[in-house]
């Protein structure tokens, strides 16, 4: 009876284990154990405030295994892979990629397991925040006004190197079919020049913009040029040359009657008082009450100022005009030395043959008389001194 009883036992035993042995075979069959290549980004840790890092890979590849059915319900965002950075100073370093994966998988590999970088500053510098339209065409018979963006400045912060890459932050606006106000809260974006984005690198702050764009129905409009009124007069010794407004031309939008009062809209005054260089400056734009521009209602002024410099010719012969009919004219002394001024660009091109010296005669019988000396000079060319200011002329009878 004992006998029979250990065997039942024994049995009972060996069925458990065969049962067990079943059903991980039956599971591993069912749901096996596998591989996946995830690609994570790669996080910095313990960096020192004041320092950041660049030249490094922005995503690593992880490979983990574990039972299909689970690594089916793994994405990126489950695993972190990480840079630990704590104490590290300035300068080139090697650092061991550190990565953590979730509970019932297994780290197989991290590719690369260690990056070159490199440890710098951290800079920090403000930028304007512009408007890029990836479709600025409101719905029929709608147009949009000018945006309006707050904040218009953002501070980004990074490596040197890759902040002297920005080109333009920006927000990007797709006003496509609109037929009310777009009021949108939107990332800013940074680029370089070849249009790649640099956010990889660079913290902004803050990182949105709220932006709205007035849509309205369509206004009657006219194109008129931007005059920048001057106050005040450059250095002595100095000329104002040219004034450009950049643009030269912009929109106004209204009514008809008050458009068609407007042939020219003008920026606040720009003070040139002892201008000794070119004057380059930004300007707001007085609009006309009952309007709206169609832009930014900024002008660049650019007011070329040019240094003023004299030069003298001696010797120059001395015309005459209009001599009177039946008489002939002879000048004892016939030249004069000049001395001129003007702008230094054009007195360097000038020659004696640009100065034209005369005495007109249309007045005078014969006999000798003393005739102002008369100087014709190029635009731009004022006279400084003539030497003679008169001349001796002996008009004869002709024989």
């Amino acid at each position: 009876m004992k006998k029979i009883a250990i065997n039942n036992l024994l049995f009972k035993v060996v069925s458990v284990v065969l049962a067990v042995l079943l059903w991980f075979y039956v599971n591993h069959q069912e749901n096996p154990v596998a591989e996946q290549v995830l690609t994570v980004p790669l996080e910095i840790r313990g960096l020192e405030q004041n320092l950041t890092v660049s030249d490094r890979p922005t995503y690593v590849k992880v490979r983990i295994q574990g039972q299909r059915k689970l690594l089916d319900t793994v994405t990126a965002r489950d695993i972190q892979a990480f840079l630990e950075m704590s104490g590290v100073d300035m300068g080139q370093h090697i650092a061991e990629v550190h990565v953590t994966v979730p509970e019932k998988t297994q780290l197989v590999s991290v590719n690369p397991s260690t990056v070159n970088l490199n440890v710098e500053v951290l800079t920090t510098a403000q930028f304007v925040v512009n408007v890029s339209y990836s479709d600025n065409t409101p719905a029929v018979g709608y147009m949009a006004l000018k945006p309006v963006l707050t904040p218009t400045q953002v501070l980004l912060s990074g490596p040197e190197d890759k902040l002297k890459e920005v080109d333009q932050v920006y927000v990007e606006v797709n006003l496509g079919e609109y037929n009310f106000n777009y009021h949108q809260k939107l990332p800013i974006k940074v680029e370089d020049k070849k249009g790649n984005l640099l956010l990889d690198w660079i913290t902004l702050t803050p990182s949105e913009a709220d932006v709205l764009v007035p849509v309205v129905h369509e206004l009657p409009s006219k194109t008129v040029p931007v005059k920048v009124p001057l106050v005040g007069t450059p250095a002595e010794g100095y000329e104002l040359t040219r004034v450009v407004a950049e643009p030269e031309f912009l929109t106004v939008l209204g009514e008809t009657n008050l458009i068609d009062k407007v042939d020219s809209i003008s920026t606040v005054p720009l003070n040139i008082a002892q201008a000794s260089k070119d004057v380059v400056e930004e300007l707001a734009v007085v609009v006309p009450e009952g309007l709206t521009l169609n832009r930014e209602s900024k002008v660049t002024a650019v007011v070329t100022v040019e240094r003023t410099v004299e030069k003298s010719f001696t010797g120059l012969p001395v015309l005459t005009r209009n001599a009177p009919q039946g008489l002939t004219a002879e000048l004892p002394s016939p030249t004069v030395d000049v001395t001129v001024k003007g702008r230094e660009s054009l007195i360097q091109k000038m020659m004696s043959a640009d100065v034209d010296v005369y005495v007109d005669l249309a007045s005078y019988e014969a006999g000798e008389h003393q005739v102002p000396v008369q100087i014709e000079l190029p635009s731009g060319i004022s006279l400084v001194e003539k030497k003679p200011a008169q001349i001796s002329v002996v008009l004869k009878k002709s024989e």
